[in-house]
């Protein structure tokens, strides 16, 4: 159920459709690795997408962000291929009060939770998951405020090795998050990240255009999410 910035691009990528084509919707078993528990879990086998607005959320036929299912009891996600010693430590961390604490956080709130403290993924994954938590967060501006900073405390801290490695992504991420921190209300240190990223962005006529559109909304003071494809 994991999956990298990178490879979920180009997944969106592989899907995408000249037309828009509905999403398949479908019904499939799911089960709980630490019960073993099984249960229905509703979700899709085909989308198309056509877009993403400003802060990365995908414009399609589905839910964005995809679901992902949770254990009933416990509401951990469901994680594959798991090892024995990470299940015991995911067994263990349920009973925590720090789970507690987060247990009914955004879906992918928790799952960053998680997976930080199992210590699996790729570096990349606590950023992407977070960044899908402040999507599922959006009319919830308390709430969204404090995912988004994290998710900016965490790129900051973390994205130097994933930039040497992933550039052309690495820019759209920062692009993706300055209108993360303008939808918070920080027009500032958006145009201040807007400032550092343009000069790198010179050569990417989609990446320039997104943001000189985020510029626009920054000195209108709006912070709304903003759909390129829609115009709104």
């Amino acid at each position: 159920m994991l999956r990298s910035f990178l490879a979920a691009t180009l997944l969106a990528g592989a899907m995408m459709a000249s037309s828009a084509q509905a999403g398949t919707p479908v019904t499939i078993q799911v089960t709980c690795p630490l019960t073993g528990e099984s249960f229905n879990f509703d979700t899709t086998a085909s989308y198309s997408t056509w877009g993403r607005d400003l802060d990365g959320l995908p414009q399609g036929s589905w839910h964005f962000p995809l679901a992902i299912p949770q254990c009933p009891d416990s509401r951990f996600p469901v994680l594959e291929d798991l090892t024995p010693e990470q299940l015991a430590a995911a067994a263990a961390l349920v009973q925590t009060p720090g789970y507690a604490a987060v247990r009914d956080e955004a879906p992918y709130y928790l799952l960053a939770f998680v997976m930080r403290e199992l210590g699996i993924g790729d570096p990349i994954d606590p950023v992407w998951n977070l960044l899908q938590a402040t999507w599922q967060v959006r009319d919830q501006p308390e709430i969204y405020s404090r995912y988004a900073t994290e998710l900016v405390s965490s790129w900051d801290a973390g994205s130097a090795a994933f930039r040497s490695e992933n550039s052309d992504d690495w820019r759209w991420i920062e692009s993706f998050i300055a209108n993360v921190e303008r939808q918070a209300g920080r027009f500032e240190e958006a145009g201040a990240r807007l400032d550092a990223l343009e000069p790198l962005a010179s050569e990417d006529a989609d990446l320039m255009e997104r943001i000189r559109t985020t510029r626009r909304l920054i000195a209108e003071g709006n912070s709304r999410p903003f759909s390129p494809e829609r115009g709104d």
